[in-house]
């Protein structure tokens, strides 16, 4: 094979953005815009699910929003981490197998990697699965940067049988290794603070004020290698200069100028075909000198994970899983939020009522203060707490275990009738979270038919909010049996909208390629950290727009303006699916948050039934066949503002305002045959 350069692929795009100095504005996304301190950057770098963003929210000391399954870090993460050997800029990257992996529709990974212009790079390996990641390890000491390796996943190869002499790897590597064990922060402080020594020292190399030390010469690839690799290298154009990105379309030219990465680094990033056999050979020879193979051991959680992605009993524990969240959300949910509204009606609300009366000399807007201080406050604390955390608790649970993995490859052949792949399954299952990350999360998805119809699926599937209007709006009126039909009835919907879907987009799905994430037992401390870090993004936004959306609502309702606002949705609200006309403002204001729907339902409740019933109740304004209309038309319909923009920013807004007018439809639609076969209209 000869040394000329090779030209970038015909789909990839050229990267003029790479010629940008430190700290250029990057409309990419680039961490350098949050680097204002010129702070040294360590890229973290590994395959998928081996624990890199648990190293970022470890070494941080903050929550990363991600789950324990492959393909669930999408974009570059960047935090500031203060350790012994200084402050520096950590970047979790998406999981890749080697440097030359595209991601879905992009560029090649190493793209990505370099446009951090990282000074060091942390490369997180299994230590139970050496042979399959010290490729990558290998390929990122070629570019010529400092590397560190963390041999993560220690505790999990021990309990295989398997040990891994660091020492002599690292020997082997000419790099530093250690082990570690992410999920519980062994090790990780040390082997961060290593990797941040090194790019500060990088960094003072190329500012001039250290001088360069002698680094231990790669393993050299055959000589027929060797030598296309350095006529590809002395054929990089060596000016930064603008006119130059014609000539150096990749901007690996650009970046061997400014010293970022070496030339012959640069070189084996444009022969991946030639220099990933001889990668893939070492690290097998390296991996059976360094690894001291015991009796290898099968864990039960080994056991149960192949069990989960079988039929049988797979099927049944997926059941026994949704069976169990649900109980657990309807029957301690309503039991918490019985016991916070008696304790605010007794201690709470008296005391805000005399206050608010005693400062607000005018009746009118006395009592629209008290639709939002007290009836909005309430309803924000008895939706919030019993149901919203509690469902973010144990979907941080299910994330954490590596169920959803599993989940994906059990499900496979199901999603395949609606012409997806088990992939999916992944962001189908963080939607019962929230639906934002999961349309981000879509991105993992092999084409645009697949992510469009995905995503329309997802703004479908119930989210906590939506999960928390079902069940607070039946369990107490009309039990569980209504409640566990209303779920049936959106997964029924939702079903036939994917079919349907499905036959209208032309295409087929993608065959499912995914490495299976083995089960593990739900850390507290991280569990308790997601789904707290989740519940405070709730109450930051749902709280303002709560209070005030129940002040708004109370003055126009005690000021009589609220009835010509009903007038406008009173034909489709009254007239066909048979509710009261105020609960056509809730479901407008559920455009804001899901959760609007039934908090301001409950203000209104308390408000227009209080002369009927003490306090009020969703029972004094609505039957339970009208309750079970009204949770199930707040579920299907438009979904909420954050969901509306995380789908116009990933598929446009001609397709986000086409799944919205397709969803609200499909709400309207369903709504009014069940008023009608419940007997409402």
């Amino acid at each position: 094979m000869t040394g000329c350069h090779l030209p970038p692929p015909a789909d990839a795009p050229g990267n003029t953005s790479l010629l940008r100095p430190r700290g250029a504005a990057d409309p990419g996304g680039s961490p350098r815009g949050h680097d204002p301190a010129g702070l040294p950057v360590v890229a973290l770098v590994g395959r998928p699910n081996v624990g890199k963003s648990t190293f970022l929210a470890r070494a941080s000391g903050r929550f990363v929003e991600t789950t324990n399954a492959p393909g669930t870090t999408v974009g570059r993460e960047a935090r500031e981490v203060r350790t012994r050997a200084g402050r520096a800029l950590l970047v979790d990257l998406p999981g890749t197998g080697s440097l030359a992996d595209r991601p879905v529709a992009g560029p090649p990974f190493w793209d990505a990697l370099l446009a951090t212009v990282p000074d060091a790079i942390l490369v997180v390996a299994d230590a139970g699965d050496v042979a399959r990641h010290l490729p990558l390890v290998v390929a990122c000491r070629d570019l010529g940067l400092p590397v560190v390796v963390a041999l993560n996943l220690a505790d999990e190869a021990a309990a295989h049988g398997v040990a891994v002499d660091a020492g002599r790897l690292a020997q082997l590597l000419a790099v530093p290794v250690r082990p570690t064990v992410a999920r519980t922060g062994r090790g990780v402080g040390g082997v961060v603070a290593l990797a941040v020594a090194r790019a500060r020292r990088r960094r003072g190399v190329r500012a001039g004020t250290h001088s360069p030390r002698a680094l231990v010469p790669a393993d050299r690839y055959p000589p027929e290698v060797e030598r296309a690799l350095a006529a590809t290298a002395a054929e990089l154009p060596t000016s930064r200069a603008l006119g130059a990105a014609a000539r150096d379309p990749t901007g690996l030219g650009g970046l061997v100028a400014a010293g970022a990465i070496s030339p012959r680094g640069a070189a084996t990033l444009l022969h991946p075909d030639l220099v990933e056999p001889y990668r893939r050979a070492v690290a097998a020879r390296w991996a059976a000198e360094v690894e001291a193979l015991g009796a290898r051991r099968r864990p039960l959680a080994d056991r149960l994970a192949g069990w989960s992605v079988r039929p049988w009993p797979g099927l049944v524990l997926l059941a026994g899983v949704l069976a169990l969240t649900f109980a657990l959300v309807s029957v301690v949910g309503a039991a918490f939020a019985g016991v916070l509204a008696a304790a605010w009606a007794a201690l709470a609300s008296p005391a805000i009522e005399a206050a608010v009366r005693a400062l607000v000399p005018v009746p009118q807007l006395a009592a629209a203060l008290l639709w939002g201080l007290d009836s909005g406050i309430l309803g924000l604390l008895t939706i919030g707490i019993p149901y919203v955390l509690l469902f973010y608790l144990l979907v941080a649970a299910l994330e954490d275990s590596g169920y959803l993995t599993s989940l994906a490859v059990l499900t496979d052949r199901l999603l395949a009738g609606l012409g997806l792949s088990g992939r999916t399954a992944i962001p189908l299952l963080a939607a019962t979270g929230c639906n934002v990350p999961a349309i981000y999360g879509t991105r993992v998805l092999a084409t645009r038919r697949e992510r469009v119809l995905a995503s329309f699926l997802v703004t479908l599937v119930p989210c906590s909010a939506r999960s928390a209007v079902v069940v607070a709006a039946l369990m107490p009126f009309a039990g569980p049996g209504p409640t566990a039909a209303a779920f049936a009835v959106i997964v029924g919907v939702t079903l036939a909208a994917g079919i349907a879907a499905n036959a209208i987009l032309p295409g087929r799905q993608s065959a499912l390629v995914l490495e299976l994430a083995p089960l593990r037992r739900p850390l507290a401390r991280q569990v308790a950290a997601k789904a707290g870090a989740r519940f405070r993004g709730f109450l930051r936004t749902a709280a303002p727009v709560m209070i005030a959306g129940s002040i708004a609502l109370g003055l126009a309702y005690e000021t009589g303006l609220v009835w010509p606002a009903t007038t406008i949705l009173d034909p489709v609200v009254v007239g066909w699916l048979g509710l009261p006309s105020v609960a056509g403002l809730a479901l407008a204001f559920a455009f804001l948050r899901k959760e609007l729907a039934l908090q301001l339902l409950l203000v209104l409740a308390a408000g227009t039934a209080a002369a009927a019933a003490a306090g009020g109740s969703l029972g004094d304004l609505m039957t339970p066949a009208q309750l079970f209309v009204y949770a199930v038309v707040t579920s299907v319909s438009i979904p909420c503002a954050a969901t509306l923009a995380a789908l116009g920013g990933e598929l446009g807004w001609r397709t986000a305002g086409a799944i919205s007018a397709a969803t609200l439809g499909l709400a309207i639609g369903i709504g009014g045959i069940l008023a009608r076969l419940l007997g409402v209209v």
